[in-house]
């Protein structure tokens, strides 16, 4: 493979490696350099600033930290562990007595938005305890109405590092669905990075979570009704790669019945109204733009735990999710659908009802939530038993073993914690020490030889 759009050879060498790996039946596990419950040296998002009342606080727990959320003195909302550190009661079952602080409602230990205890109400004004408590602090930033958390145990980046760069672009809107899903927080990011549509998704009015009717499926402007099944992928290339992110597109797509000598017959059927051609979305040499600036394309994956598809050109719009752990078996979904913004208000109006009878319905809740989470959740799909990884998997394949391994956790600590083969090889106090001498901090040592063959 060549150098594409001045990547350097490491990336194209990740690329090629992984493609190589999908055709040789890769046994790479879920966990070997994915944290079970995420990584950690990243902003997430975490709740609603609407929710987060002047006395009332949130709590929402955030890889498998409890977290409660109250107003600070300015009026942002400031976030510390939800126990409280004299006798680890739950903060968020109090109140804010006073501005910019919260209670805890069992002995009234009063902390400011940095975790500092600065009052035991029924102590004393003297007591020598107060100033010795101090809850753990996780930085925070509002944006578009969301609370951003830090959940690093390093000093925290610049809020825009993390986030989708659609988001950030002034010219875009969005439109917001979140959702607690029953399942690990890496089966969405796996499922939003490989090609399972052709057959998951294949069926036009019916849908896996029981009887229910996918009535989008009459009013799709492209016919999909009447065209030709997908037959099968021919592979999967990664086209667009960067520190933090790659794009994907299938490699040669074909359509129409493909005999399968195993069962010795054809598949898909094809039925007398399918009368018009596949679309070939996805085949050839991506050239239109997507809203990430890059060429267009089906799938695509981003440190920690976002995805994207639907990222085709011209830019209207493209499907973000990204995922927050809240347990092993639990995940908080955060769906983002972006697109430029209507320079009218007709327009405006017009993709109300695209996006509320339209994409919200087909899109986000009837293909994500009755047909790719009804497989995958919980109880559903086994997480200890070896996987065989193929060519469909390639995007699952780079985002376990490469992009994992250019994680912030293994930058800056070496590794990163709940990982099978790469727990961190320094503290947060080792990283900055390093930054007080001077050292790259982006470059912990690892002699652990991760480095292992395929297979």
């Amino acid at each position: 493979m060549t150098q594409r759009n001045g990547e350097s050879p490491q990336r194209v060498h990740d690329a090629d490696d992984a493609a190589k790996e999908a055709w040789g039946a890769s046994q790479i596990g879920p966990f070997d350099y994915v944290p079970k419950l995420g990584f950690r040296e990243y902003w997430y998002p975490g709740v609603w600033a609407k929710q987060v009342g002047k006395r009332k606080p949130k709590m929402a727990t955030m890889l498998n930290e409890d977290v409660v959320f109250f107003r600070s003195g300015d009026g942002s909302v400031a976030a510390l562990t939800d126990w409280c550190p004299h006798r680890n009661a739950r903060l968020s079952l109090g109140v804010s007595e006073f501005p910019g602080t919260i209670t805890c409602p069992y002995h009234g230990y009063t902390f400011d938005s940095t975790g500092q205890c600065v009052a035991g109400l029924i102590d004393s004004p003297e007591s020598p305890v107060v100033a010795k408590m101090k809850a753990r602090h996780f930085p925070t930033q509002e944006f578009k109405g969301i609370v951003f958390v830090w959940m690093g145990e390093t000093d925290p980046v610049p809020l825009e590092e993390d986030l989708p760069v659609e988001l950030t672009d002034e010219r875009n809107d969005l439109y917001t669905r979140m959702k607690v899903w029953e399942t690990n927080w890496t089966e969405p990011v796996n499922q939003g990075v490989d090609f399972h549509e052709g057959y998951l998704h294949r069926k036009q009015f019916a849908a896996l979570g029981g009887s229910r009717f996918k009535f989008h499926a009459l009013f799709d402007k492209s016919f999909g009704f009447f065209r030709e099944r997908m037959s099968f992928y021919g592979g999967v290339r990664v086209d667009t790669e960067g520190d933090n992110f790659y794009t994907l597109n299938p490699a040669a797509p074909q359509s129409g019945p493909q005999y399968h000598p195993g069962v010795n017959a054809s598949w898909p059927q094809k039925r007398w109204w399918q009368v018009l051609k596949a679309r070939r979305r996805g085949s050839g040499s991506p050239v239109r733009q997507s809203l990430m600036g890059t060429p267009s394309f089906q799938h695509a994956g981003q440190l920690p735990s976002i995805i994207r598809v639907f990222g085709s050109g011209p830019p209207v719009s493209v499907h973000t999710r990204w995922m927050v752990p809240i347990t092993v078996d639990l995940t908080r979904t955060w769906t983002f659908t972006i697109g430029r913004r209507p320079k009218t208000w007709l327009g405006r109006l017009w993709k109300n009802v695209w996006y509320y009878f339209w994409r919200k319905p087909s899109i986000v809740v009837r293909t994500n939530e009755w047909e790719d989470l009804v497989v995958f959740m919980r109880d559903r799909l086994r997480f200890d038993l070896p996987q065989k990884l193929g060519p469909l998997d390639t995007g699952v394949i780079y985002f376990r073993r490469h992009l994992a391994r250019r994680s912030r956790d293994f930058q800056r600590l070496g590794g990163a914690h709940g990982t099978v083969k790469a727990p961190p090889t320094r503290t947060a106090d080792e990283w900055r020490a390093a930054a007080a001498a001077g050292l790259d901090l982006d470059a912990a040592p690892d002699n652990r030889g991760v480095t292992e063959a395929a297979g």
